[in-house]
């Protein structure tokens, strides 16, 4: 069987207490995709350093290194259809995120200042009103440790959380205002052809009630700004029953819902494979006919390896 479809694993510092869960997803879409009778094979970051990936119709890129996308980023435009592409997991750094969210105003997403981590005067106060609590993130890549997204009580807090970045080389940060309420993890393919969610933490979950067809909406709005097709993020369901959306995030570890994520992403891909060789009038629209994702702004290009 003709090898088509290539998975290439996060790297195993980009996947903090989720090693295993990574590279568990990859390996079962991969195996849903070869029941397709669709030749797949899977490589380790650094093996794919190593390789000519031009070969190969589909890959798939679960790397999240910079100098690695910047690489991938080369096969953009070529025969090779990637799922996600470069560009939107490039996208899906903080410092792109909220400039692609800033478009949607029927988005709720919570009063966010970017930063440079690097200063020399006193840490000056948000340009919000932080009085509900203030996180403190990293603005490139999601968490690495537990030190990535952290909750500062005050701005002597945040202005240690800041040190601590500069020393760990870390160029941008995000300031993000607290929102109370029900965290809850989603996780989606398309966008807009299956998503399901979870509360984070269940036991303490206040359940307060909301509308399950706007949650699916602001899921579709997320994704579809940063052109991702296999996604997570994480949401806050707050009193009022509105639905904040605070991250998302390229092919996260679908952890609990393994199974029936891995043949939904199987079933995506298998049409994306058929939409490459269906005549040009027949193409599948957008996410599902390999058009190249948006390009991320000038900053991402400026983020540190």
């Amino acid at each position: 069987m003709l090898i088509t479809c290539l998975g290439i694993a996060r790297e195993l510092t980009n996947s903090p207490g989720r090693e295993s869960d990574d590279a568990l997803i990859l390996k079962a879409v991969l195996e849903q995709v070869s029941g397709l009778r669709i030749g797949t094979r899977l490589m380790t970051p650094e093996e794919a350093d190593r390789s000519d990936l031009a070969g190969y119709q589909m890959v798939l890129p679960m790397c999240e290194a910079y100098p690695r996308l910047m690489r991938l980023k080369s096969l953009e435009g070529s025969s090779v259809v990637m799922v996600n592409p470069p560009t939107s997991v490039l996208a899906c750094y903080r410092t792109e995120m909220i400039k692609a969210f800033e478009p949607l105003p029927q988005l709720n997403f919570p009063p966010t200042e970017l930063r440079p981590v690097h200063s020399t005067g006193t840490f000056r106060e948000p340009c919000f009103d932080w009085s509900p609590g203030l996180w403190v993130k990293r603005g490139d890549v999601h968490n690495t440790t537990t030190r990535d997204v952290v909750y500062a009580r005050d701005l002597a807090e945040a202005e240690a959380w800041r040190l601590d970045f500069e020393r760990r080389g870390i160029r941008h940060m995000i300031l993000q205002r607290h929102i109370d309420g029900d965290l809850i993890k989603f996780y989606g393919v398309g966008p807009g052809q299956w998503f399901t969610w979870f509360y984070h933490d269940p036991a303490s979950a206040r359940r307060f009630p909301f509308a399950i067809d706007e949650l699916a909406a602001a899921v579709k709005d997320a994704a579809g700004s940063v052109d991702l097709e296999v996604f997570g993020g994480d949401a806050i369901i707050t009193a009022d029953s509105t639905v904040h959306v605070i991250d998302i995030n390229s092919w996260p570890s679908f952890a609990k819902v393994r199974e029936e994520a891995a043949r939904q992403i199987a079933w995506h891909l298998s049409n994306r494979l058929k939409a490459l060789r269906l005549p040009p009038d027949r193409k599948l629209p957008h996410h599902r006919a390999g058009k190249p994702a948006r390009k991320t702004g000038e900053l991402a290009r400026e983020l540190p390896p």
